[in-house]
């Protein structure tokens, strides 16, 4: 499959979603050198491909943690927001384990512009019902 047709060319393109989704069922590892341009697509949870993106991409395996953890560490607190909301809240045990110190960092000490966007409640929301 050409890995670029997994790649949504506009917030409406629900079909690469569903392209996305199904090698990421067949091959999660193979899916990897697009990942960073899938996570793109988080930016905006009222982009239509937002919600479905993110649940199938929190089967992309451990691929998915090199670029999820530099969008934590970036500084585009309204992308990190919405990638905690969408995909780090719903992510396995062992791919949150990954991600668990940036998220401790984020509640413990964000940023002026990660307080504005509210990117450390919901890293605290996320830790919370983890350990529960």
């Amino acid at each position: 499959m050409d890995l670029s047709a997994c790649i949504p060319r506009d917030k409406h393109d629900t079909d690469a979603v569903q392209r996305a989704a199904a090698a990421i069922r067949a091959e999660p590892r193979k899916i990897a050198p697009v990942l960073p341009e899938l996570l793109e697509w988080l930016q905006d949870a009222n982009w239509p491909v937002a919600k479905p993106l993110a649940a199938c991409l929190r089967n992309a395996g451990p691929e998915l943690l090199p670029p999820l953890r530099r969008i934590l560490n970036g500084k585009d607190g309204p992308w990190k927001y919405w990638v905690i909301e969408l995909l780090a809240a719903q992510l396995p045990p062992d791919l949150l384990a990954g991600v668990r110190p940036d998220l401790a960092r984020l509640a413990r000490a964000p940023t002026t512009n990660d307080r504005i966007e509210e990117v450390h409640l919901a890293a605290r929301a996320v830790l919370a019902a983890a350990s529960a």
